[in-house]
């Protein structure tokens, strides 16, 4: 896998409010998010996504779990 050493930018499939959704990389570890059309990029580093994503797959895996106890308990 190369590193990132400069910036890149993607627009994406991805909708909101009935815009597509820009994506920038910029080295060392920066994202930069906006809407297309739009001037103002809303910025984050990649742990804070890192975090926020095993955040939600947290989540994700207890809500399974307690769907299952409660199945289990009705039967």
């Amino acid at each position: 896998m190369t590193t990132l050493n400069r910036r890149l930018q993607r627009e994406t499939a991805a909708v909101y409010r009935g815009r597509n959704i820009i994506i920038q990389l910029e080295p060392p570890f920066i994202i930069r998010v906006k809407e297309k059309g739009r001037r103002l990029w809303y910025e984050t580093t990649v742990e804070a996504v890192f975090s926020l994503a095993a955040k939600q797959h947290a989540e994700k895996i207890r809500k399974e779990r307690r769907g299952k106890k409660r199945r289990r308990r009705e039967v």
